[in-house]
């Protein structure tokens, strides 16, 4: 070979930063190279295939509400043993004062004597044994000021029980309500890692949305006509449907925080809201069917929960406008809703779309793509690849009902309103 034709290389450009990349870049694909050849080399042993029958399991609508369900029905038991402690003195008092009235009412309007009036004053007393407002009325030491004063004392240490009694039973319910529907698609698709995570940010965010609307929880209460008795029934079911679906919406906004997704965040507020008011419409009715308030608490945190993930689930579908549903493999039937920007697919915890227990996936191996058009998928430069209809793809514009195959997961897309046919493989 001539000197005019042999190559040669300045010390500057072997140590350029253009080839220090390339020669990186070189390093990265053998050593990928290498892990897939030793990894397909073993027995495969391929995913399990759909039956083309879809686990109710992997519905959204379902999941969502049987996750709600148990959140409400956990709540109950965790919130209700600290309300009572907190609670039952002012409750008992306030039952006394009821009743006391009553009979004094009777008097006073001649439905009744004084000598009528002794033997149910004796039983109210009987009934009321040790409460210590009953214990200051019938201490005859003190003169009726006295009396008073030390009435009030007690009722504003009741008050106040019963206003740390509302926090902690907002704060309880919005920790297990929020954590359950936070982890509802994480526990469905296996992602232990993002069962964790989210619910660990769900109960945070639950605990300080219960917390906020529990300080003023009762005040709007009694603001709106509720818990007086003078304004009748439909006054009192308006007032609590109103305060409980301001409950609502703090307690279902965590899906939306945890995945960082504005219009999932809409739809948790819209369904916790919704929620909110179904669980607090029903309350009264209950409490009056059954003579009760531990029932009326019990259903109406079980229906705030089961209703705000019904509503959410109902609203994620109709808001939805492009989504992926696993035709075959391992978690066949779970649907995808395509929040995130790019959405990433592959066989890390940390995608949004985990595939796991499958060799031929790679942790990061494609991406989609929101685009003013609808949406693209692109293969993350990944071994074996990413398909579209049987054909091998590097980046392609996604149509209505496009089969993705990913390792050993088939997708099916769709797109809402969607008028572009189907690629077909040539």
């Amino acid at each position: 070979m001539a000197d005019s034709e042999k190559i040669q290389v300045s010390w500057d450009e072997v140590h350029s930063a253009a080839v220090d990349d390339r020669l990186q870049q070189q390093s990265a694909r053998l050593r990928m190279t290498d892990h897939y050849q030793r990894q397909l080399a073993e027995p495969l042993q391929p995913p399990p295939r759909s039956s083309g029958q879809t686990s109710l399991w992997y519905n959204l609508l379902f999941s969502m509400t049987l996750f709600g369900f148990l959140g409400g029905l956990c709540a109950w038991p965790l919130s209700e043993v600290p309300w009572q402690l907190l609670t039952r003195s002012s409750n008992e008092t306030d039952m006394l004062f009821m009743e006391m009235t009553a009979v004094f009412e009777q008097i006073e309007t001649g439905g009744l004597s004084q000598e009528q009036a002794e033997p149910l004053l004796e039983q109210i007393g009987m009934r009321y044994q040790g409460n210590p407002v009953l214990a200051i009325w019938e201490n005859a030491s003190l003169s009726e000021a006295e009396k008073d004063q030390q009435v009030t004392k007690i009722r504003e240490r009741q008050q106040l029980l019963g206003f740390l009694g509302t926090i902690l039973l907002c704060t309880i319910a919005g920790m297990s309500i929020a954590m359950f529907l936070s982890i509802a698609d994480a526990v469905v698709g296996r992602n232990i890692r993002e069962v964790f995570i989210n619910g660990s940010i769900g109960i945070c965010l639950g605990a300080l949305g219960g917390m906020l609307v529990g300080l003023f929880l009762d005040k709007l209460y009694r603001a709106l006509g509720g818990g007086s008795g003078e304004h009748g029934l439909a006054v009192q079911i308006v007032a609590r449907a109103a305060v409980w679906s301001i409950l609502g919406l703090f307690l279902a906004i965590a899906p939306g925080v945890v995945l960082r997704s504005p219009k999932k965040l809409l739809i948790g507020l819209a369904g916790g809201f919704l929620g909110g008011l179904i669980g607090g419409g029903v309350f009264d009715p209950v409490a009056m069917a059954t003579g009760t308030d531990w029932v009326s608490r019990l259903f109406g945190l079980t229906a705030i929960g089961t209703f705000s993930g019904l509503c959410t689930g109902l609203i994620e579908n109709t808001a939805k406008t492009g989504w992926l549903k696993v035709a075959t493999g391992l978690i066949a039937g779970k649907q995808f809703i395509l929040y995130k920007n790019p959405t990433i697919i592959g066989s890390s915890p940390l995608c949004e779309i985990y595939l796991f227990k499958d060799i031929q996936i790679a942790p990061q191996h494609a991406a989609i793509h929101r685009i003013p058009q609808g949406y693209e998928i692109q293969d993350l430069g990944t071994l074996p690849g990413t398909s579209v209809n049987g054909q091998p793809v590097q980046r392609v514009r996604l149509r209505n009902q496009d089969q993705v195959q990913i390792g050993g997961t088939t997708f099916v897309f769709y797109e809402k309103a969607s008028t572009s046919p189907a690629v077909t493989p040539a």
